[in-house]
């Protein structure tokens, strides 16, 4: 059936409130949205305020736990660039970000990268990308955590980047309505990726902005569909608009999901 979590933004809270309100819900997992770099460094230690150890416990206390990373902070040292020193500072940073999110108990780290005008990156870009996410797949193994990449490049793309990487530990952060707003189909996106998927980002669009799950046209029967044929049982999060209440928000779209996801 797979593994319900939502993210902090969806929330509009802090992280330990979060973690409570996640708990209360009853969603299985948060993902944590990462902007702040001593924060996640802190979480290469396991002791101390800020350590990862007590970020595992409040988690348990809460009733759920970290399912995984939303590196915000990856953008301004993206694989894709032509400088090599910002590159290098991008594979530094996933390196610790798959390092701390072990440590934290979870399972997927989501690095970013949308170009809103040309969707796909150059055959160049391209090269650099896969060279990087080359460097940083051995600590995908390592530690065991996904390197999950949530992009606007096409299917196709993202497939000759993964099988170009070559790990199973890397692979593709699926959104169903990003597909949408960059005019693909998110079922047929789904079977093309197949096993490349290593995680799902639940939401619902108008076409350019987000919507509430179900009010908007994401086809979720054809999407589930492709799911259960590719055989994806992994997390399924939740990237929902807050709205006025977000917590009342948050338990509306838990009950649609597990819904969905039991349909």
């Amino acid at each position: 059936m797979g593994k319900i979590g939502i993210r902090t933004v969806s929330l509009q809270q802090e992280l330990s409130e979060a973690l409570v309100t996640a708990g209360r819900l009853g969603y299985e997992g948060l993902e944590v949205v990462t902007r702040d770099a001593d924060q996640l460094r802190g979480w290469l230690e396991e002791g101390g305020t800020g350590g990862a150890a007590a970020l595992r416990a409040a988690a348990e206390r809460a009733g759920t736990r970290v399912s995984s990373f939303s590196l915000a902070i990856y953008r301004p040292v993206n694989l894709c660039q032509t400088d090599e020193a910002l590159r290098q500072q991008g594979v530094t940073l996933v390196g610790e970000a798959l390092r701390a999110c072990k440590n934290v108990g979870g399972e997927a780290v989501l690095i970013p990268h949308f170009e809103r005008e040309t969707l796909d990156v150059s055959h160049e870009e391209e090269e650099r990308f896969v060279e990087g996410l080359r460097r940083v797949a051995p600590v995908a193994e390592e530690t065991g955590v996904s390197l999950a990449i949530e992009t606007s490049f096409s299917a196709a793309q993202l497939k000759r980047i993964t099988d170009a990487v070559g790990s199973a530990k890397v692979g593709v952060y699926q959104d169903l309505a990003n597909a949408v707003i960059y005019k693909q189909d998110p079922a047929a996106t789904i079977r093309a990726l197949s096993d490349a998927i290593v995680m799902v980002h639940v939401k619902d669009t108008r076409g350019s902005d987000n919507a509430p799950l179900g009010a908007g046209v994401v086809d979720w029967q054809a999407c589930r569909a492709a799911l259960h044929e590719i055989g994806y049982d992994g997390w399924f999060v939740l990237e929902t608009p807050p709205g006025d209440d977000p917590v009342a928000d948050a338990a509306t779209y838990l009950d649609f999901t597990r819904r969905w996801v039991a349909s």
